[in-house]
């Protein structure tokens, strides 16, 4: 009996996480469907809609005892995958030949701009990386050439020298090349993050310079696309620190004083000025008052005169 009353209480226990767990799932396909008749086909309205409410308050677990937004959400809720679920599969190639010609200060050497081409060729029917081919490339086309000719820049000076190997040379532009294909990796994962998109498949391909993309639910393939092919740029700004801007700002700050004080004092001379003036008017009106005045009692002393006579 106590083992059954065990095995009651592992099954009832069982059933409620399964439930807790799958009631996200739940929720964020019912925020889905509201989406949907929101956007009534529409994707971008659709896309518009859900990130609005990302970070509203979509589940009141137990009547409140627990609330979660919809990115929460969608952070618990079973992953299905692409195949149940549906979405986006995207690969995409670093392009290592870019970053060779770059890291060569874009050389215009005959035998180096020969061995990319030829690289390009070999990698359509081989299997090693691109580098390993573009080295093989190089010796073939010229074996006493020296790859410390062309990469010895002043980026990779520290690095490579004019004595270096064509081996150490290829082994520095395998470093760096994997180093790019590592930041893109960190880029794309970044941008996706932001995104939106809940368990993301983001991963390395065994030929070195492509990286499989899998975003599950995803509908609307412009935005990632613009998204993932979008360029970063990086902008450098002249700052200075407080010690070299401190005096000036005391300086600005003092000649500001003295053109507000200059105006303060203009503007009081201007009111002494006007206040003679607002005198003299009040005079002048009662001298034409009493003017008029003495016409008014002349008058009646003129009529008693006619009448009297």
């Amino acid at each position: 009996m106590r083992n059954k009353g065990a095995i009651w209480f592992l099954a009832i226990a069982l059933a409620l996480v399964s439930i807790y767990q799958l009631s996200f799932t739940w929720k964020t396909a019912q925020v889905k469907k509201h989406a949907t008749e929101y956007a009534k086909g529409d994707e971008a309205k659709y896309s518009y809609y859900l990130d609005s409410i990302s970070g509203e308050e979509v589940y009141n677990f137990l009547f409140g005892v627990k609330k979660y937004t919809y990115r929460e959400c969608q952070e618990r809720e079973l992953n299905l995958g692409l195949d149940l679920k549906g979405g986006m599969n995207v690969i995409l190639e670093v392009s290592v030949v870019d970053v060779i010609r770059s890291l060569s200060n874009y050389s215009k050497d005959t035998t180096f701009n020969r061995a990319i081409t030829m690289a390009k060729e070999m990698q359509k029917s081989g299997q090693d990386d691109y580098v390993t081919l573009f080295g093989r490339a190089f010796e073939t086309i010229d074996p006493s050439a020296k790859l410390s000719a062309i990469f010895n820049t002043v980026e990779l000076r520290d690095k490579i020298s004019f004595t270096s190997s064509n081996q150490e040379v290829l082994d520095v532009i395998r470093e760096e090349a994997n180093g790019a294909i590592d930041n893109s990796f960190n880029i794309i994962r970044t941008r996706i993050d932001q995104f939106g998109v809940t368990q993301p498949n983001i991963q390395r391909l065994e030929t070195n310079d492509r990286i499989l993309v899998e975003l599950p639910g995803v509908k609307d393939r412009d935005r990632v696309k613009n998204l993932l092919q979008g360029t970063a740029n990086l902008e450098f700004w002249e700052t200075y620190e407080n010690k070299e801007l401190y005096q000036s700002l005391l300086d600005a700050n003092t000649i500001i004083k003295q053109v507000q004080d200059a105006e303060k004092a203009l503007a009081k001379e201007q009111t002494v000025e006007q206040e003679p003036a607002d005198e003299e008017t009040p005079a002048l009106l009662s001298e034409v008052k009493q003017s008029e005045t003495a016409q008014q009692t002349e008058e009646p002393t003129l009529l008693q005169q006619l009448e009297s006579d």
